[in-house]
């Protein structure tokens, strides 16, 4: 065995542990940590992820890389793969000076703590110094990691590989086109459900019980995972045996609960589905933002809110709530979860506006980075853009620019929601090749669907990059009529178009 390998393998097996750490800092501090040691705890994750960049960026690690590439006879065939990967990642990564990395945790700690903050008291004049701050800081990270790309560019093409402002603008406008019209005219119609279910309180102990339901028939357990409560619900992992999730509790729109366990199992159960052998390597995980919400939006929208779901779960609605739905019937439930309305909240947004509450957050991201506003200037931009999409404007920050955690620690991301949205709907229509998944969820049954998503997406982990997966998955290239005819299809329907 090569001294080169010995030392990649102590590096990796040091880091793993490094990573654990911070792991399970990171879902602490955003779950049960108190308040009080929030600052500490930020500082202790930094600390091990601090120590990861440094092995992972030092000239002996990459060099040993380097050598191992060269010369590869003692690899296995992940191994290889792995080290490919790295080596071409760090290429990039080595590009930013140590200095800059720290400022950006310091940065994005402070910004994070500002934020919850700012989320109780209403206040959010300190939270807009730390983001203008953090705008700031990704000026200048775009200048020193510009090469295939510039500008706003850099931070698209890292959260989802080549997908650029021209790309975004192209799907987004077709979106416009296509789907706007029909959004304006539902918004003008009457709600197809009895609205007293808006008035009604579910107890949270209650809403408890359906969590752990979704969660076992789904098929994620505590063998592997953990569901704990935050602000903003995420799912984070470590390794094919530990990936945790979240939800948030509302004791009046008991479906937000709902919706949040089906969308973040769906993170889950793409990590706890990647080969076995990526496990404790560069190739475990999500290979692009917008695969992963493909999963979380498939299993909350696509079967979630489907025809055949709903007067699945419907009977446990009942028997899990009892007083508080009897006066509700299964079309009651089905069109409530459905319902197309104008309303602040993304999360909480329904499938047909969804793309809506995205592009406005691209729409803002492109122009602090064309220099066009400033932070301060983001939540009476994100009004007007409401006002202008679905004719609404939020009662404050909170409710309106400054609802998302997204903007604590980066830039990027969500466009890559609405690209998932629609990659979901190629998924399904491939998958509806081998087998129909709604004559499954008659029966509450996801086993198939697993299996499927498993065998075409899943098992592939970081190894294969995202338009690759679609390719894989479809056999064809992205395509977003999928996405704008599933749409059209299935509101038209609903609201008798």
């Amino acid at each position: 065995m090569s001294k080169e390998y010995e030392l990649y393998k102590k590096n990796n097996d040091l880091c793993a542990k490094y990573q654990y750490a911070a792991y399970v800092i990171s879902f602490d501090v955003n779950t049960v940590c108190p308040k009080k040691n929030k600052e500490y705890a930020y500082e202790n994750m930094n600390y091990f992820e601090g120590e990861i960049y440094k092995i992972k960026t030092s000239d002996e690690y990459y060099n040993c890389l380097k050598y191992l590439l060269d010369n590869n006879d003692e690899l296995n065939e992940v191994e290889m793969i792995a080290i490919q990967k790295e080596y071409k990642d760090l290429t990039k990564q080595r590009k930013l000076p140590q200095d800059k990395f720290f400022e950006m945790m310091e940065i994005t700690t402070k910004t994070s703590l500002s934020w919850e903050k700012a989320r109780e008291t209403l206040d959010f004049n300190e939270f807009e110094s730390h983001l203008d701050t953090l705008v700031k800081y990704y000026n200048d990270y775009i200048q020193i990691m510009k090469d295939k790309y510039d500008g706003y560019n850099v931070l698209l093409d890292e959260m989802e590989d080549d997908f650029t402002i021209n790309k975004y603008d192209e799907f987004f406008n077709l979106l416009e086109v296509e789907l706007l019209p029909v959004v304006k005219k539902i918004l003008k119609m009457d709600k197809k459900y009895n609205q007293k279910i808006k008035e009604v309180s579910f107890d949270i102990d209650k809403q408890k019980k359906l969590t752990n339901y979704i969660a076992q028939i789904m098929g994620y357990t505590n063998d592997v995972g953990y569901i704990g409560e935050t602000i903003h619900p995420f799912t984070n992992s470590n390794n094919i045996n530990d990936v945790r999730t979240t939800t948030a509790y509302d004791e009046y729109n008991f479906i937000g609960n709902l919706y949040s366990v089906m969308h973040e199992l769906g993170h889950a159960l793409y990590e706890l589905q990647n080969d076995v052998r990526f496990n404790n390597t560069v190739l475990f995980g999500g290979t692009s933002c917008a695969i992963h919400e493909s999963q979380s939006r498939f299993y909350e929208n696509y079967l979630g809110r489907s025809k055949e779901f709903i007067e699945f779960i419907y009977p446990k609605l009942i028997e899990i709530f009892p007083d508080e739905l009897k006066e509700f019937t299964v079309d009651d439930i089905y069109y409530y979860v459905n319902d197309v309305t104008a309303q602040p909240i993304r999360i909480d947004a329904d499938e047909l506006t969804y793309p809506f509450h995205v592009l406005i957050r691209y729409k803002i991201e492109k122009m602090l980075f064309n220099n066009e506003i400033q932070a301060k200037d983001i939540c009476d931009l994100f009004n007007k853009l409401m006002n202008d999409y679905l004719g609404i404007i939020p009662e404050n920050k909170k409710m309106g620019g400054f609802q998302d955690v997204h903007w604590t620690s980066g830039f990027g991301y969500f466009p890559t929601y609405a690209l998932g949205s629609a990659m979901s709907a190629q998924f399904l229509n491939a998958m509806e090749k081998d087998f129909n998944p709604f004559e499954d969820l008659k029966v509450g049954n996801f086993v198939r669907i697993n299996e499927w998503l498993k065998e075409h997406v899943h098992k592939y982990g970081r190894s294969v990059k995202n338009l690759d997966v679609v390719k894989l998955a479809t056999n064809e290239d992205f395509n977003a009529k999928y996405y704008i005819e599933y749409l059209k299809n299935k509101f038209t329907k609903l609201y008798n178009l």
